[in-house]
């Protein structure tokens, strides 16, 4: 099923092979639950077993599910099974949201939708586009080999020192959805407020958009003003989904 304009919309998308209807939180939404909390949830959500586990033999007849219901029955992750099940609670406003050892069920009025091995990673491909984590999250890296792991683990790590600098020079944990809000709001003169009920793919989507826009715009004042830019920047139109 091709969602692209369901997410650049808003609108509430179904996955039939869950029977669902999966709400996308607005960034206000979001706001009710924390920024660092949500994030938690988000990755506790779509989480990649190449990414946890080095055997492979055991790779292979383990599923992203069993690592998530792992992280869901351990005491030592208690918080993040509450930062997952309060992200669940706006993705599903509608529905009582509850942990079994071996499931996850979604009580909708008298019926009671299951969610496991058969169907966890359909929510999962919904999660990660809505959410923006498939292209830089966890699943950027899928080693095929152990060699792969190794660079995938050391580029994850330098993701890591590379955000903490940037964070350090920025003066403290700032909040980049609040950020994201802000420049959306001045660049566009859109009332902060009307930013804020935006969902996180369609900031996210106008952050980007505005970014090519920004870079062509200014090569087209430098040439006017004589200037001999050396690349020229993508065309701010292109399709970036």
């Amino acid at each position: 099923m091709d969602i692209r304009l369901a997410l650049m919309t808003g609108v509430d998308i179904p996955i039939p092979s869950c029977r669902l209807v999966v709400h996308q939180p607005s960034i206000k939404e979001i706001s009710m639950i924390g920024e660092t909390d949500f994030f938690v949830g988000a990755q506790c959500l779509t989480i990649e077993k190449s990414m946890h586990i080095k055997d492979e033999s055991l790779l292979s007849t383990t599923s992203n599910f069993q690592i998530f219901m792992t992280i869901m029955t351990e005491q030592e992750q208690k918080d993040k099974k509450k930062n997952t099940l309060a992200l669940l609670e706006l993705i599903f406003p509608n529905d009582k949201i509850v942990f079994t050892p071996r499931a996850l069920l979604i009580n909708r009025k008298d019926e009671n939708i299951i969610i496991d091995e058969n169907n966890f990673e359909d929510l999962q491909e919904v999660f990660q586009q809505m959410f923006c984590l498939s292209a830089a999250g966890q699943q950027a890296f899928n080693p095929a080999n152990e060699a792969a792991r190794k660079i995938a683990e050391k580029l994850m790590r330098g993701r890591q020192r590379v955000a903490a600098q940037r964070q350090a020079e920025e003066g403290g944990n700032g909040s980049i959805l609040s950020q994201y809000l802000s420049v959306i709001s001045v660049a566009l003169h859109i009332p902060l407020q009307q930013v804020a009920e935006l969902t996180m793919y369609q900031l996210y989507d106008l952050i980007e958009r505005y970014s090519l826009y920004t870079n062509w715009d200014l090569d087209i004042r430098s040439r006017l003003a004589g200037g001999k830019p050396e690349s020229k920047p993508d065309n701010w139109m292109k399709i970036i989904h």
